[in-house]
């Protein structure tokens, strides 16, 4: 950012207390159609009245961010969503990741590739991709500070990420508000700073029903500094469509910031970035990840194709729920035609 308030305390804390979440704490961008399938994309931006991007730049001070609460991880009942209408089979859709010209230096490990574990561990190598494109995503949700994980995805504006529904709708016709993005997040670090949200996506299916099925979204940012994410930190390529709902992607990373596990396990730090190596196998009409990561690994990136000599792959999954405490088995949606439609929404702003 440019310029600094210098007032903030009482004031700040007093603008975000008197703006709690609601169906009004953001508002539908102007001027979009409404969406009228599930898998369309219902979209929202910041009201007039909300936070600057400055301001809410600097509402997450380190201690916040900190004393976040993980998003929990969703307990979904197994057929218990209504499919409803089987979504248009369009055209697949696919991009690739892109590696900034001038990476920061420091090694890339070499010996974590392609072992397959489902007990997720600490990714230990930051300054470089994958470990730049992802990062802790902060926003506030009823009044509370929450965090969910996110990734740089390829975007025509090069500054969009890509998350998981609940970490950005409630379900019910409202959003969530003053979200930042911390790429490569670590121990209490944000090396490359911080983004906030120009405006985001989910599917209609979620933000007004909260169906599982299309649990994604996605989120344009703001400029930091006059910088888009995407050309500082990189980011990861994608791979949608109905044509893959049936895939198996074998030697895919799940990553994410949890702060516990299923089944539940001590150490786990949410300060930590964590990942599992596996195949994401399609289930029904969801997709299925053996990984333990818990409350706020949500959105975490599953990234096919990557090898780590290049650190980026094809993003064709992320975290989103579970079916019980016990199941070490992660879910999410397939990314067919709803998540063409949710990128397409904010691509380019």
């Amino acid at each position: 950012m440019t310029r600094r308030s210098t007032l903030l305390g009482t004031t700040l804390l007093a603008l975000v207390a008197a703006a709690p979440l609601t169906a009004g704490s953001a508002q539908a961008v102007e001027n979009e159609p409404a969406a009228t399938e599930p898998w369309d994309a219902a979209t929202g931006a910041p009201e007039k009245t909300s936070l600057s991007p400055i301001q809410v730049e600097e509402f997450w001070t380190a201690e916040r961010m900190e004393s976040a609460t993980p998003m929990p991880v969703p307990e979904a009942t197994p057929g218990g969503d209504d499919a409803g209408e089987v979504p248009p089979s369009t055209q697949a859709e696919s991009g690739e990741g892109f590696v900034p010209e001038a990476p920061v230096s420091g090694s890339i490990p070499g010996t974590l590739a392609l072992d397959y574990f489902s007990t997720s561990r600490v990714w230990s190598t930051h300054g470089k991709m994958p470990a730049a494109t992802i990062g802790k995503l902060f926003f506030t949700k009823n009044g509370s500070s929450r965090s969910c994980s996110a990734a740089t995805i390829n975007a025509s504006n090069r500054n969009t990420i890509w998350t998981a529904a609940h970490c950005v709708s409630n379900g019910n016709g409202g959003w969530s508000s003053n979200f930042a993005f911390v790429p490569d997040y670590h121990d209490g670090k944000r090396p490359y700073g911080t983004w906030t949200a120009k405006s985001w996506a989910v599917p209609k299916g979620y933000h007004e029903g909260k169906n599982s099925r299309y649990d994604l979204g996605a989120i344009a940012l703001n400029l930091s500094s006059g910088r888009r994410a995407g050309n500082v930190v990189g980011y990861q390529g994608y791979k949608f469509g109905e044509g893959h709902n049936e895939t198996s992607f074998q030697d895919t990373r799940a990553f994410g910031y949890p702060s516990d596990t299923h089944p539940p396990r001590s150490g786990i730090d949410s300060k930590q970035l964590r990942f599992c190596v596996g195949y994401a196998a399609p289930d029904a009409l969801f997709r299925r990840m053996a990984c333990d990561m818990g409350k706020g690994a949500s959105g975490g990136p599953w990234i096919t194709d990557m090898p780590l000599s290049r650190g980026w792959g094809y993003i064709i999954g992320h975290n989103a729920w579970i079916y019980g405490a016990s199941e070490l088995w992660t879910y999410g949606p397939t990314l067919g035609t709803a998540a063409i439609n949710v990128r397409a929404a904010v691509h380019t702003d």
